[in-house]
C-alpha cells in the first residue's frame, strides 16, 4: 500500500535464523503522511517460538545475550575472525574509545589487534 513505506525486512524463518535458533519475520516501515517518518515494527512469528520466547526472558542472561548479539550483528562483527577488523574501522573512522567497544561484546584480543595500546584498555 502507498500508505507505508518499508524500511526494512528482516526474513529470519527461512534465511538467518538467530544464533540461538530464534525465527521471525520483522517488517519495519513508517506511514507515508507521517513528517518525522517514525519507523514501527511487525514481527510474525509462530505460537512455539513466542511460547519458548516468553519462558526465556525470564532469565535476564537471554536479555543480555539477546542484546549483545544484535549489537554485534549490527557492527557487522559477527564473525570472530573479522572483529578486530570491525575494531579499526570504529577507532580510525568513527573515533570509538576502547571502553565504549568493550561495553559492545568486543573482546581484549579484537581491540588489541585493532590497534588500541594496552593503555588505552586500563580503564576497561
Amino acid at each position: 500500500s502507498e500508505a507505508c513505506v518499508i524500511v526494512r525486512v528482516k526474513d529470519r524463518f527461512v534465511e538467518k535464523p538467530s544464533p540461538g535458533g530464534w525465527r521471525d519475520l520483522m517488517i519495519n516501515f513508517y506511514l507515508a503522511d507521517d513528517p518525522n517518518q517514525h519507523v514501527c515494527e511487525v514481527q510474525i512469528v509462530s505460537n512455539k517460538m513466542l511460547v519458548a520466547r516468553k519462558g526465556l526472558k525470564e532469565n535476564a542472561n537471554y536479555a543480555r545475550t539477546r542484546n549483545a548479539l544484535e549489537i554485534l550483528e549490527k557492527l557487522d562483527a559477527r564473525d570472530p575472525s573479522k572483529r578486530w577488523t570491525r575494531v579499526r574501522y570504529l577507532r580510525e573512522v568513527e573515533g570509538r574509545k576502547a571502553g565504549e567497544l568493550w561495553s559492545l561484546g568486543f573482546e581484549i584480543f579484537d581491540l588489541l589487534k585493532g590497534g588500541y595500546l594496552q593503555a588505552d584498555l586500563e580503564h576497561v
